[in-house]
């Protein structure tokens, strides 16, 4: 569920984990509020980036663009919100069998046809769509970055990193709640059978 959470609000809540002043802005005329503005977007892609979110999940059908100058029959441009593809599967089925691939270049280089279905992770810019714990992990992050530059003690790096590591335990076990699991694909071998 959205968490309704501003930029500021969750600076402030990395700000929290380091027992320190909060911020009004990001564009503040302060050491604290330069960092978080300078690393707010870098912290919220990488970890968007890393795991595959359901608030920030989209699907797409992509028309090929072109063909490579070889190895592949079809390239497709990524979408422009693109972080990270998911797995490519026949039909863009969950449990469909895998498309094989390659990302070059911002394309994805294939042997399937048009439309390719693809399922992506996409940029997503509105903090008050974060999911609230993508909201404390993306805050623990920050925490994380900042502890040392911010306070100088290992102990508030320590203290950050249990909470990153916290946060995305609980959020993994949420987002694997919130959908049916992917069965496991039958390799060749097992159709050989």
């Amino acid at each position: 569920m959205p968490s309704h959470l501003s930029a500021v609000q969750i600076a402030n809540m990395a700000v929290d984990y380091l027992e320190e002043s909060p911020i009004t802005a990001l564009t503040d005329d302060s050491d604290t509020a330069r960092w978080l503005n300078r690393n707010f977007e870098p912290a919220r892609d990488g970890l968007l980036r890393g795991y595959g979110w359901n608030f920030a999940l989209k699907r797409a059908a992509v028309a090929s663009n072109g063909t490579p100058e070889f190895g592949w029959k079809y390239q497709y441009p990524l979408p422009n919100d693109c972080l990270r593809i998911l797995p490519l599967k026949i039909n863009g089925e969950l449990n469909g069998r895998d498309i094989p691939h390659e990302i070059e270049d911002n394309h994805i280089l294939t042997n399937e046809g048009a439309p390719l279905k693809i399922r992506y992770i996409k940029r997503v810019e509105d903090t008050g769509q974060f999911d609230s714990l993508f909201a404390e992990a993306l805050a623990a992050r920050l925490a994380m970055k900042m502890a040392h530059w911010m306070t100088g003690k290992t102990s508030y790096f320590d203290r950050a990193v249990e909470a990153y590591r916290t946060a995305l335990e609980e959020a993994r076990l949420i987002d694997a709640l919130e959908g049916t699991p992917e069965d496991t694909v039958d390799d060749a071998w097992v159709d050989i059978r």
